[in-house]
Parts: C-alpha cells; structure tokens; sequence
C-alpha cells in the first residue's frame, strides 16, 4: 500500500491512492467508522484516479483500518462481482457441474450398476426404508439431453446462488432440496414411480434467490415489495423452466417451494457469515458426508459395510 505525501512544506496531509472509485468508497466508510476524517479525491490525469485524504497525524492507524479491512474480506478468485446487478457469481458451480458429468458417464457406460443402484425406486424407498436413493438420483441422468438442461441451468443458478450464499452453504442447500423435491414427488405420485436427474436441486437455487435479500427488512422502509418482487420474479422463471409437461413437476415443485424457505433462512444471514471459508469449508464436508454414506448404502443395498473383506 503506497502513500503520496502532499507535495508542500510541512504537509498536514498526504493522499492515499486506490485502484478505482468504489475502493474508495469502501476504504472511507472504513476510515470513517474509526473515526478517522477523511476525503475521496480525483487526482490529475497521469495520476492514479481516486485517492483518500488524510491527516498526516492519521496515517498509521488509517493504514491499519485498512489492511485488517482488506485481512477480513479476502475475495476467491472463483467469485466474482456482477456489473449493475446486485449479484456475484461464483465459478465454482462448475466444479459441481463436472461431478454431474462424470457421475453421468459412469452410470451409462463405465460402471452401468451405479445407474441401476442410485436411481429412486418408490416401492424401495417406501416399503423397504431405502431412503439414501432420494439422494443418489440426483446426481444421475436419464440421456445427453437431461443432463444438458440441467448442467446449463445448474451453471447459472448454482453460479448466483453460491455467490450470494457462499459456495458451500448454497451448494449444499440446494442439494437438500433436491433430496426434498425426490421426497415430494413420492408423496404426489403413485407407486410404482421412478425418478432420477438434478433438476429438483436447480429449481432449488432459482427459489433460493427470491428472497435473497430478506435481510432488508431490518433497515429498509421498502424491503417488503423488494422481496415480494424477487419471489414473483423467480416464480415467473419457474412457470418457465418447471412446468414442462415432459418433466417431473412434483420434483420441481418441491424443490422450488424448499429453495424458497432456504433462501429466506440463509438470507437472515450476514454475507460476510455465509463467505466465511470455515462455514463454506463445513458445509462442503456435510455434503460430502451425505454423499458417500448414501451410495455407500446404494451399492451395498442397504448391508452393513464389512471391514474383513478389505483386510481390517
């Protein structure tokens, strides 16, 4: 962090330069909470084009505000901000669209017993408890076609959801209600009912951002009709995407309806919380957990796992 001292005899003052004007902005509100005065100024061209003035005497713990300021909010290279939005979109989501990728190629040519053991089986799932395939069939796909749809939507939604929510807490939010939507659509359909696919987790995280920015309600005079427009907006999306008579309505429904109490439970929380890479860390390994004790249970059909068959 460089500082340009005011080019004049005994200076009271020297210029803090920053990169762009909303860092300046963000680095006043930082000087001004310390009750350190300062003021954005634009420099001549040539010069770098916004700085921060302070008083000489203020330099040392101006600097320190800063630098803890820029400690606590540490950005991932994967997230990144949304011009004129509102939003951030965190990369990551294609981490979890290439996991669907493979799980795809290995259930239809390199290992055909996974699609055969993850899919959801209602009579199965009902009758005899096998709960874990509410889990496994999200991460399977009947064709190239179901897969595409899904992969396509689940990089953009997933991609604004993780950005809002943090990759791990949204990531695994939307999975649950993928699982709830697989839930659901045993509830509405009748035995026997088949299901499989990640579209319940993709309607998911379009209902989680809905009520995105419930945290409003604490400072803001308008924030009902913020919400309530957010809610209709993705509700209009998933007239579109999730009503598709060729599809399972009920999974979607269900995932919807669960992304939207998500959205509002994970939303009640502070974003600096939600990006906090201890939480995302947490999150991510539930998740993991959750997946691989399911198809733990999926391929061995339910039957405690036997250690002496490995050696142990």
């Amino acid at each position: 962090m460089a500082f340009v001292e005011e080019e004049q005899p005994n200076a009271q003052w020297c210029i803090i330069p920053t990169k762009h004007r909303n860092q300046a902005m963000d680095w006043s509100l930082v000087l001004t909470s310390q009750k350190i005065a300062t003021e954005i100024l634009a420099f001549p061209e040539g010069k770098a084009p916004y700085g921060l003035k302070v008083q000489h005497s203020d330099l040392v713990r101006a600097q320190d505000a800063i630098r803890r300021f820029q400690h606590e909010n540490v950005s991932s290279p994967w997230h990144k901000q949304l011009p004129a939005s509102g939003f951030s979109f965190n990369w990551a989501c294609l981490l979890w669209c290439l996991v669907l990728c493979i799980f795809a190629w290995l259930g239809w040519t390199a290992r055909p017993e996974i699609q055969l053991a993850g899919i959801m089986k209602s009579r199965e799932v009902i009758e005899g408890n096998a709960w874990w395939q509410t889990v496994t069939a999200v991460m399977l796909h009947a064709d190239i076609g179901h897969l595409a749809s899904n992969v396509s939507s689940g990089f953009l939604l997933l991609g604004l959801a993780m950005g809002r929510f943090g990759a791990g807490p949204a990531l695994l939010a939307a999975f649950l209600c993928g699982v709830w939507g697989n839930f659901f659509g045993l509830w509405i359909h009748e035995t026997p009912y088949r299901g499989l696919g990640a579209s319940g987790m993709m309607m998911g995280a379009l209902g989680m951002l809905g009520p995105h920015s419930i945290q409003l309600l604490k400072k803001h005079p308008q924030a009902g009709r913020i919400i309530v427009g957010g809610i209709l907006a993705v509700t209009m999306l998933f007239s579109l995407w999730g009503l598709s008579p060729t599809s399972d309505v009920a999974a979607h429904l269900g995932g919807f309806i669960s992304g939207l109490g998500m959205g509002a439970l994970l939303g009640l929380i502070p974003e600096k919380q939600l990006q906090a890479w201890r939480l995302n860390m947490l999150c991510s390994l539930l998740l993991t957990f959750l997946l691989v004790w399911a198809w733990r249970m999926a391929l061995t059909g339910g039957r405690p796992f036997d250690w002496r068959a490995i050696g142990w």
